[in-house]
């Protein structure tokens, strides 16, 4: 089994590789039902966590949906 990497919100807020202030990452994760993120994030009592692989997939994914008018 390979390990994963878990980032929590604030976490991938410092690190600069993501575009994303907290007040962002607080709004994907409240609608991650609704916006196909709930794959990535995991509960780990009553934190949420996010799985960075299944993140970077998902924000590759964003990039190719056609932008709607």
């Amino acid at each position: 089994m390979q390990n994963q990497l878990y980032w929590s919100p604030q976490q991938i807020v410092n690190s600069g590789k993501y575009p994303f202030t907290i007040g962002q990452m607080r709004y994907l994760l409240l609608y991650r039902h609704r916006n196909g993120l709930e794959k990535a994030i995991r509960k780990v009592g009553k934190r949420l966590v996010v799985r960075m692989d299944l993140f970077d997939s998902w924000i590759e994914s964003q990039s190719s949906q056609p932008l709607s008018p």
